[in-house]
């Protein structure tokens, strides 16, 4: 699931939801929902959330 890879990513580069939903412009709670999986994220946010944890966009994809 997409939302594991984005919160798995998101620990690992040390960011709370909080910060990483202030970086890309989304609201921590549409984040959090994003992440159990209860909300579809957009492309362009997807994009913006590679950026901000330093990866490429595949690579939330990687085993699915």
């Amino acid at each position: 699931m997409i939302g594991e890879a984005i919160r798995c990513r998101r620990k690992s580069v040390g960011y709370t939801q909080e910060r990483l939903a202030e970086l890309v412009s989304l609201n921590p709670k549409y984040l959090g929902e994003i992440e159990r999986g209860e909300k579809i994220i957009s492309i362009e946010a997807l994009l913006r959330i590679a950026k901000a944890v330093k990866t490429s966009m595949p690579e939330f994809f990687r085993g699915l």
